[in-house]
């Protein structure tokens, strides 16, 4: 037990940013669905998105075949042969994908005062878009995660035949969709039903926030450490264009913030 404790401390210590964003995660779930609501999607979207990772290091389903290469096993938490940090990120992502999905389909005007209920949590669609979100987030993450060697991630996998997105394989993203997909339809149970009565008015804003962080992030890592011209660009046209019409579409919703 001790040694999985101190495994577990090495995961944070190495991962920081990981950890920044799940507690974010924490602190928008409760706040929105309550804590044994948000204990449980982060269970669910944890075992989801570990057994995608299991089955694609072995099978190729869902992502396609790629390798994690086990290098950092003795300094962090690894579940079989797959990193813990990397499963854990898919529950945040997908879930901040899902909100920016529901608030983007709530009715207009619907959250300008801050409302009990999202239309959009409950709309059909939401776990579609949600999962397009969050593939768009990986469109930026995954070339520039599968150059950790430039920076303080590491080389951590390799796809025995490199795609044509920067090395990245086209099934990886719609591996990332489906997952999405499957996560966000099951979470859908968990976060059609807020716990608290009202949710601030800038909360789908601080939403928007989050997500842009992710992005923001990793077209950082890009442009300092990584320095492919490139992908930077790739990068930034990819952001750029999810969340602008993200954007314009939540101040219709939920007003500008200021």
């Amino acid at each position: 037990m001790s040694e999985f404790f101190r495994l577990l401390a090495g995961t944070v210590i190495h991962r920081p940013y990981v950890y920044a964003f799940f507690a974010c995660f924490l602190v928008f779930a409760v706040a929105h669905i309550g804590a044994k609501r948000t204990a449980a999607y982060t269970v669910m979207a944890w075992i989801i998105a570990f057994i995608s990772e299991y089955s694609a290091t072995r099978n190729g389903f869902p992502f396609g075949l790629y390798h994690y290469i086990d290098e950092t096993r003795t300094r962090e938490l690894w579940v079989s042969n797959v990193p813990f940090w990397d499963s854990l990120s898919f529950v945040f992502l997908s879930y901040f994908s899902f909100l920016m999905a529901a608030a983007l389909l709530s009715r207009p005007g619907e959250l300008r005062g801050g409302a009990a209920r999202w239309s959009g949590l409950a709309h059909p669609w939401a776990p579609l878009l949600g999962a397009f979100l969050m593939m768009m987030l990986d469109v930026v993450i995954d070339p520039v995660t599968l150059r950790g060697e430039k920076w303080f991630l590491g080389r951590m996998y390799y796809y025995p035949t490199p795609g044509p997105h920067f090395g990245v394989t086209w099934q990886n993203y719609v591996g990332w969709f489906f997952v999405g997909a499957v996560t966000q339809f099951l979470g859908q149970h968990f976060l059609v039903k807020p716990s608290r009565s009202r949710l601030p008015r800038l909360f789908p804003w601080a939403v928007w926030g989050v997500y842009a962080g992710v992005l923001g992030f990793m077209i950082f890592i890009a442009a300092v450490f990584v320095k492919e011209p490139a992908l930077f660009a790739a990068s930034v046209l990819t952001a750029l264009a999810t969340l602008g019409p993200m954007a314009l579409r939540l101040s219709r919703v939920a007003g500008w913030p200021l």
